[in-house]
């Protein structure tokens, strides 16, 4: 047998100790046992905007060490252009346990090293010449992989389950262009389906479909390897003839006598 306490808010009642208890573990029960199975990395949201001199990162959620945050306010960071590659990433920190609570922060920062520390999660990154503007709004999907004055998604950490996953919008963005292609395969417009709801697919998922074109995927390719395999494909699906005009409408003949 289980029991759900639910508290009741009521004028002139006083909250007790188990009341409180429930309130605690059933908000961060719900999302442990939610995201249970996930791996570290951004669950969903964190959309990416800029400015001249600003980058902005939405709200989202994110998993880190077993831990889900809820970022509920964008967080910013002003940006320079230097021509290296600037990496944008959250540092994770556990503060020392207080009489009333223990703190759990996660902070933006702009750093030039690629390679993640142990308490990172990648954002995004670019690489902005003098006198050029930063922007992520993209001309095609290959546009995601610009070398220079493009916000690139394809390094970030994207939580999935059991596996690390691919970034939302790149998948979102791959099966966008791939609709305006004539699909023969219906499992072409099933992946397209999957990518276009704005959940995360799972990484099985992405590489049976690789393989289904043809392309060879192991189980430690990284995010940015698997973004030119997805490359590859839709540059082969716009090889083939544009969808029809007349596709999907049926054809009738009318005899006369």
């Amino acid at each position: 047998m289980f029991t759900i306490v639910y508290p009741l808010f009521e004028r002139g009642r006083i909250m007790k100790k188990e009341l409180l208890l429930a309130l605690r573990d059933y908000s961060f029960g719900f999302t442990r046992l939610q995201f249970g199975d996930w791996t570290d990395g951004i669950v969903s949201g964190c959309d990416i905007t800029v400015t001249d001199t600003r980058l902005t990162v939405g709200p989202g959620i994110l998993k880190f060490n077993n831990f889900v945050y809820m970022m509920t306010e964008p967080q910013h960071i002003l940006y320079e252009p230097t021509e290296r590659t600037a990496v944008v990433k959250i540092r994770f920190s556990t503060s020392a346990a207080a009489v009333d609570y223990v703190g759990h922060q996660g902070k933006i920062a702009l750093d030039s090293e690629t390679a993640l520390g142990e308490n990172e999660l990648e954002i995004c990154r670019f690489k902005l010449k003098q006198g050029s503007r930063l922007r992520c709004d993209y001309i095609g999907f290959e546009d995601i992989q610009t070398e220079y004055d493009t916000v690139n998604l394809a390094h970030a950490t994207w939580a999935g389950i059991e596996r690390p996953g691919i970034a939302i919008p790149i998948l979102r963005q791959f099966a966008r262009e791939a609709l305006q292609c004539y699909l023969a395969e219906p499992w072409d417009v099933t992946f397209c389906g999957q990518c276009m709801s704005g959940e995360t697919v799972h990484r099985s998922v992405v590489e049976a479909y690789a393989e289904a074109h043809g392309e060879y995927v192991s189980r430690t390719e990284s995010n940015a390897d698997m973004f030119y395999v997805l490359e590859r494909i839709l540059r082969k699906l716009k090889a083939n003839a544009r969808r029809p005009q007349n596709a999907g409408r049926r054809k009738m003949s009318i005899s006369v006598e």
